[in-house]
């Protein structure tokens, strides 16, 4: 907690945009932006192999809670994420015994002084009364950053870089396991995740990611790839 939350305590501003509210707003956000959420209400979908469940769409309002996570370091953030997190998978009747985060190479989660996932997925599993392995995934190699990447360059980036750690072979055998990550775009991060939690013999593995990006979104990213390339080519 910072010291000015003791004097002005998060829960009196709206969480994205700051505006003053009272205590009983869901979510910590106010009327305007909860209304400009985009809330995700289908049921799990399958993408690339791998059972998908989404709480918003991407988008300006959206971002701006893993934005305040990420990059202003307010944590309280992960417990309301959290909220919303739980109160998907009961809307959705998904179930878990187990949740994992997708993990962040050492070096950079000592820059920033913690992993995003980790807090929210910590926050997640206490609400639900279930156990959280912060560490049972490792980023083996240190990968670029993701935003600007098209779809084919997203998933050469992170291929490789994901490993299960040593110990975790064969642990949930029985269990529905959660991944939990802040951002689904492609999928290619939750499917290296995905691709090294099986080897723990899951009965059952979903992703639950905060928010994802439209079609048409990824689609515009591949294409600013493709200039990107063609304008280097060209130099």
């Amino acid at each position: 907690m910072k010291p000015l939350d003791l004097l002005f305590p998060p829960n009196l501003y709206c969480a994205a945009c700051g505006n003053l509210i009272d205590r009983s707003r869901p979510y910590s956000l106010c009327d305007n932006c909860r209304d400009h959420f985009r809330w995700k209400l289908s049921p799990v979908t399958e993408r690339n192999g791998i059972r998908v469940l989404a709480c918003v769409e991407y988008g300006l309002y959206e971002r701006s809670l893993i934005f305040a996570l990420k990059y202003a370091k307010d944590r309280y953030c992960a417990g309301i994420i959290a909220d919303i997190m739980r109160d998907r998978l009961r809307q959705a009747g998904v179930e878990a015994d187990l949740i994992v985060p997708v993990p962040l190479y050492r070096k950079k989660e000592r820059q920033r002084g913690f992993n995003q996932t980790a807090l929210i997925a910590r926050e997640l599993a206490r609400r639900l009364g279930v156990s959280c392995w912060t560490r049972a995934l490792l980023r083996v190699r240190e990968t670029r950053p993701m935003r600007g990447l098209g779809p084919s360059e997203r998933r050469e980036n992170v291929a490789g870089s994901i490993e299960l750690a040593p110990g975790y072979e064969g642990k949930a055998v029985g269990k529905q396991v959660l991944l939990i990550d802040d951002f689904y775009t492609t999928g290619s991060t939750a499917e290296s995740c995905c691709e090294a939690l099986r080897e723990m013999k899951p009965a059952g593995l979903t992703v639950l990611v905060y928010a994802v990006r439209t079609p048409q979104e990824e689609i515009l990213a591949e294409r600013q790839a493709s200039l990107r390339i063609g304008r280097s080519i060209n130099e």
